[in-house]
């Protein structure tokens, strides 16, 4: 499983989103890398199809997004929708069922 951070310095979200990321790893039994990737400019941003700081890829899918030829790529801070209201972390629940989608199938 491929699990990546996408990120830009300095943002508050970053840490917390990595800590909730490997606590719902490890409930799941997912013993997999997390690949940190610090988007630094907006041409950055834009080659990497940045949507926001932070935002986590799962075998090169988006939590939340289904990305197309529309959607904007920029260096801006993200925020999730969640049961609780807007958050600039993406909820457990996203998180879980993005993970559990990538697993392989029995």
């Amino acid at each position: 499983m491929k699990i990546e951070l996408f990120y830009f310095e300095g943002c508050p979200n970053h840490e917390p989103t990595e800590q909730l990321l490997r606590e719902v790893m490890a409930e799941l039994g997912i013993d997999a890398e997390i690949t940190a990737v610090n988007v630094a400019t907006e041409a950055d941003a834009i080659a990497r199809k940045f949507l926001g700081s932070p935002s986590v890829r799962i075998n090169g899918r988006d939590l939340e997004i289904e990305e197309d030829e529309s959607t904007p790529y920029s260096m801006r801070c993200r925020v999730y929708h969640g049961r609780q209201g807007l958050s600039g972390v993406p909820p457990m629940q996203m998180i879980k069922a993005a993970l559990l989608k990538a697993l392989p199938k029995p």
